[in-house]
C-alpha cells in the first residue's frame, strides 16, 4: 500500500489535468463566463452571486494556478491583485455584468512580463550549471521558500536550486549515479521544453480570438474553483479523462506510454488489450513514430491525442528496442478497453472451518453497462462462500477517492436491514434521502472497514452508513478525509455544452452527522501510512462549512414508513449516534485487545517510528526505502491488525452466544 493510487494515475488516456494547446477543438468567448457562472451560482449551497468574498478568491486562485510554487512572480507584483481594496472590487462586479474583465487582462499581463522575466532567468541559470557540471549535483540544497520572491535575486537563487532538485530527481527515477555533462544537458533541454509549454496559453496567441479564449477559460477556472474546495470548470478534453476514469473503460490498444528526458516509452501494457495480445509491444520500447509521422519532436500531449480513436479504428506504432535499439512497425486495431487493475478485488486467508475476506475497493465505479463496484462485490462474496463458510471481512477504503454515489448507496445496501443510508440537504433547504428498501442482507457477520485519511467523498458514505446502522466498525486513521458535499456536475454528459462541477449541498449519515471536515471516527485506531500527514477537507482552500442536522429534521425523516422490513426497532439509529449493534457493544473489549496487540508488535512500532521521522541506518547500496522495508518487512500491517479485529469479533460473538 502507498501513495502510488491515492495520487492521480495518468495513463495515455488520462492526461493530467493540466492546460493544453493541442487536443480541445472549443473556443470561450468572454461572454461565457457569467453565462457559465451563473448557472453555478443557481446550484451553489453558498455562494449565490458574484459576491465580493469570490472576487477576491478568484484573483489569488488566478496567480495560483498559474504560479503554485512561486517561480515567476515577485511580491509586489502579486500584493495589488491578493489584497484589492472594495472600490476596485465593486468595479470588477459591473465589469462582470457587461461581460468585461479589464482586472484579470491587467493580472495576465503582469503573468506575461514574468515568463519573460523567468525565460531569461532560466537560460542564465541553465548556462551556470552546464558550466559547473556534475559537481552541481553534490551541493547542499537551501529549503523551500514558500512565500513571493521579493527581489530578482531571490527569484534566480529559487530558480537555480529548483532545477537542481529536479535533476536529481530524474536522475534517482532512472538509477543514474553519476551522470556525464552530455546527460545533464539532455535532462535540462526536456525539462524546458516541458516548462515553456506550460506558459503558452497565458502568452499572445496568433489571434485575438485565441487571446480571448485563453483568458476566459482561465477566468473561469479561477471563478469556479472559488467557490469552493470542490467546484471547477474543466475543457472538453478535461471532462473525458474524468469520464473514462470514472467509468473504467476507454477505446484504445491497452498501453501506457511515459515521457521523459530520453523521450517517450511503453511503461505498461494491460492485460488482454491489444497491445499485449499482439505480442509485438513490450515495457521499455520507445515510441519512435505514430501512423508514419515521426514523433522525436512531437510534444507529449499532441502524441496522447493522436493516439486516440473509436473501437474498430487502427493505429500504427513505430518501436525502438530498449536493448537492441532495434526498431519495428506494429499495426493495432483499438478496442473497448477495461481497467481491471483499478477494480475491486478479493483475497483471503483460512479460518477455522472456513474464511477471513479481503476486500479492495478502490473506487465507486459504474460504466452503466457491465462493469460496476456493486456487481463486483457481489462477485467478490460468492467467490468467497465458494471457499468455505465467511466468518468475517475487511472491506478496504484506504485509497478509495470517491466516485459514483449510485454505487455508495448500492455497496451500502447490501449491508443493512433496511433504513436511511444517507441524506441530502440543498441549497434551497430542501431534504431528500436514499435508504435501502429490500431488507436483505448479502453479509450480516464481523465486519471491518479500513480507513485512512484519503478514504473520501463516497468511501465516506459507506463507511458512516456501515458505521451508524451498527454492521461494521471502522478501523484505521483517527478520521477520514472528511468530504461531506455533494456536486451537481456535467462531466459525465457528452453532450454538454460546457462542462463543470459545482456542491448544491450536504450529506448527513443516518444518524444525522455530517462528515464535512470532521470526516468520519474511527472506532478502532490503526494508523496508517497517511496518518503523519496533512490530508484533508481542512486543509484545502475555501471548504464549506460543517454541521448537522436538526433534531426535528431527524425525526421528521425517521417516522416516514416506506419499505418491508419486520424489525423495526433492530434497524433504527440514534439521533447523532451509531446503532448499539452486537458489534459496538464488544467495542471496548476489541479496542484493548488491539491496543495489546500494536503494543507488542515490533513492526507496527517501528513503522510509527518511521512514520514520525526516524531514518535507519542504510547498510552497502541500500536505498531509504529498501533500509525500512528490511526492518519492518513490506507486509500489509494495518490489514493484518485489520484481520485480526475480525477474528476477534468472531470469537467474542461465539463466546457471547
Amino acid at each position: 500500500m502507498g501513495f502510488r493510487r491515492f495520487i492521480f494515475f495518468c495513463l495515455f488516456f488520462l492526461t493530467g489535468l493540466g492546460q493544453s494547446l493541442f487536443s480541445d477543438d472549443f473556443t470561450l468567448a468572454p461572454s461565457n463566463v457569467r453565462e457559465t457562472m451563473e448557472k453555478m451560482f443557481a446550484y451553489h449551497v453558498e455562494n449565490r452571486e458574484f459576491s465580493p468574498i469570490v472576487v477576491r478568491r478568484s484573483f489569488k486562485v488566478y496567480i495560483q494556478q498559474f504560479d503554485p510554487e512561486r517561480l515567476y512572480l515577485l511580491k509586489g507584483e502579486v500584493e495589488g491583485f491578493l489584497s484589492i481594496d472594495n472600490r476596485m472590487v465593486n468595479q470588477v462586479i459591473r465589469d462582470y455584468r457587461y461581460d468585461r474583465f479589464p482586472a484579470y487582462a491587467q493580472l495576465n499581463q503582469a503573468i506575461q512580463k514574468a515568463i519573460a522575466r523567468q525565460q531569461k532567468i532560466r537560460q542564465e541559470v541553465v548556462g551556470k550549471i552546464l558550466r559547473e557540471g556534475p559537481a552541481v549535483l553534490s551541493q547542499p540544497l537551501p529549503d523551500e521558500d514558500y512565500d513571493y520572491a521579493k527581489n530578482s535575486k531571490e527569484l534566480y537563487e529559487r530558480v537555480y536550486f529548483r532545477l537542481i532538485r529536479d535533476m536529481k530527481y530524474s536522475l534517482k527515477k532512472k538509477g543514474v549515479s553519476d551522470p556525464s555533462p552530455e546527460l545533464l544537458k539532455k535532462i535540462l533541454i526536456f525539462r524546458e521544453s516541458k516548462v515553456t509549454l506550460s506558459e503558452q496559453s497565458y502568452l499572445p496567441q496568433e489571434s485575438e480570438e485565441l487571446n480571448n479564449h485563453y483568458l476566459t477559460l482561465h477566468i473561469l477556472k479561477a471563478m469556479a474553483k472559488s467557490l469552493d474546495a470542490h467546484s471547477g470548470y474543466y475543457s472538453p478534453k478535461e471532462a473525458y479523462e474524468i469520464r473514462a476514469n470514472l467509468k473504467k473503460e476507454f477505446s484504445g490498444i491497452g498501453v501506457v506510454f511515459r515521457e521523459d528526458f530520453d523521450g517517450i516509452y511503453v511503461a505498461d501494457l494491460i492485460q488482454g488489450g491489444p497491445a499485449h495480445r499482439s505480442q509485438q509491444v513490450e515495457i521499455g520500447d520507445a515510441l519512435m513514430g505514430l501512423n508514419g509521422q515521426s514523433v522525436t519532436e512531437m510534444h507529449f500531449e499532441e502524441v496522447l491525442d493522436l493516439m486516440k480513436g473509436g473501437s474498430g479504428s487502427k493505429v500504427t506504432l513505430q518501436l525502438q528496442k530498449q536493448k537492441t535499439k532495434e526498431q519495428h512497425t506494429v499495426q493495432l486495431v483499438r478496442e473497448k478497453i477495461v481497467m481491471n487493475d483499478d477494480r475491486l478485488s478479493v483475497e483471503f486467508e483460512p479460518f477455522a472451518d472456513g474464511v477471513i475476506g479481503k476486500i479492495n475497493m478502490p473506487g465507486f465505479y459504474d460504466n452503466g453497462a457491465d462493469v460496476s463496484a456493486e456487481k463486483d462485490l457481489r462477485e467478490a462474496l460468492r467467490t468467497l462462500r465458494n471457499h468455505g463458510k465467511i466468518y468475517g471481512i475487511v472491506l478496504d477504503l484506504r485509497e478509495n477517492s470517491g466516485g459514483f454515489l449510485t454505487q455508495a448507496i448500492k455497496v451500502s445496501a447490501m449491508f443493512i436491514n433496511g433504513g436511511i443510508i444517507v441524506v441530502s440537504k440543498y441549497a434551497d433547504g430542501e431534504v431528500s434521502y436514499a435508504r435501502d428498501v429490500d431488507g436483505r442482507h448479502y453479509y450480516s457477520g464481523p465486519f471491518a472497514v479500513l480507513i485512512s485519511k484519503a478514504s473520501a467523498s463516497a468511501a465516506e458514505i459507506v463507511a458512516a452508513a456501515l458505521q451508524d446502522h451498527g454492521a461494521a466498525l471502522i478501523v484505521g486513521d483517527e478520521r477520514s478525509y472528511g468530504k461531506g458535499s455533494m456536486q451537481y456536475q456535467t462531466l459525465t454528459d457528452e453532450r454538454a455544452t460546457s462542462f463543470f462541477k459545482v456542491t448544491v449541498g450536504r450529506y448527513y449519515t443516518a444518524s444525522g452527522r455530517s462528515p464535512q471536515i470532521t470526516g468520519v471516527k474511527s472506532d478502532i485506531l490503526v494508523p496508517t501510512i497517511f496518518h503523519p500527514y496533512n490530508i484533508g477537507e481542512r486543509y484545502l482552500e475555501h471548504p464549506i462549512a460543517s454541521d448537522q442536522l436538526t433534531g426535528e429534521v431527524f425525526g421528521s425523516l425517521n417516522k416516514v414508513k416506506k419499505g418491508s422490513f419486520r424489525d423495526r426497532e433492530a434497524i433504527s439509529v440514534p439521533y447523532l449516534a451509531p446503532h448499539p449493534s452486537e458489534w459496538r457493544q464488544m467495542l471496548s473489549q476489541l479496542q484493548a485487545n488491539s491496543q495489546e496487540r500494536l503494543s507488542k508488535d515490533r513492526n507496527f512500532q517501528f513503522f510509527l517510528k518511521i512514520a514520525e521521522g526516524y531514518r535507519p541506518k542504510r547498510t552497502g547500496f541500500q536505498s531509504r526505502r529498501e533500509s525500512v522495508v528490511s526492518n519492518y518487512g513490506a507486509e500489509d500491517l494495518q490489514m493484518k491488525e485489520a484481520v485480526e479485529i475480525v477474528k476477534d469479533m468472531a470469537l467474542i460473538y461465539k463466546l457471547n452466544n
